[in-house]
């Protein structure tokens, strides 16, 4: 199982070679149009300058961007609500039930509170 990921590293490097030695052959002809006009040391600069300043702003636009939000917080609730929905897909007979069950110790304990409510008047 090692080679096919030799295999990918190889071929990248073939692949990042070729796109230098392209870069590089772009190069030398800006270099060759712009060195009768400006002569060879300032074609050569201004072929540099044109290859090296997009990825020299893409890099500065990258680096001024808002950092991306962290992610939310694990809670209990959301633990809670993951374990009861995990339970609902595999058993769902048990989660009705559940239900069920809260749904009565709400009915009770509100009942609970109104009668302790009426108390106090």
């Amino acid at each position: 199982m090692r080679f096919p990921s030799v295999a990918t590293a190889f071929l990248g490097l073939i692949g990042a070679a070729l796109v230098l030695f392209g870069v590089a052959f772009l190069g030398v002809a800006i270099m060759l149009v712009l060195q009768p006009h400006l002569g060879g040391a300032a074609g050569a600069a201004i072929a540099g300058l044109i290859l090296l300043l997009p990825p020299c702003l893409w890099a500065a636009a990258m680096g001024f961007r808002a950092p991306p939000p962290p992610p939310p917080r694990p809670t209990l609730e959301r633990a809670v609500v993951a374990l009861l929905s995990g339970l609902a897909r595999d058993k769902p007979l048990l989660a009705v039930l559940g239900a069920a069950l809260f749904a009565t110790a709400d009915v009770v304990l509100k009942g609970r509170k109104d009668r302790h409510a009426g108390r106090d008047r």
